[in-house]
């Protein structure tokens, strides 16, 4: 199983990573809108800067939809919050 990620030979690996970027990217812009959009937003972005850098065009995507989420989590992150424990029930 020699698979190269440079190249992209086989491309299993690499999209495989590509994927991960975006899946824990995506998880970390919903995170920001509920709590701590500063720390996950800026998770999101370089998630999606990484993911862009490898080649993907869905990395674009993510670093735009964490912008906006940083400022709709920095304006609405309490009431997101409070909403998400009351249905929790916390």
């Amino acid at each position: 199983m020699d698979y190269s990620y440079n190249n992209g030979s086989t491309g299993k690996p690499a999209a495989a990573g590509k994927t991960l970027l975006l899946l824990i990217g995506w998880i970390t812009a919903a995170l920001s809108l509920i709590r701590y959009p500063y720390f996950f937003g800026v998770i999101a972005v370089i998630m999606g800067i990484t993911a862009s850098k490898n080649g993907s065009r869905a990395g674009l995507t993510l670093i735009l939809a964490s912008i906006l989420f940083i400022a709709t989590g920095l304006i609405f992150n309490e009431i997101f919050f409070s909403c998400l424990k009351q249905v929790i029930g916390i």
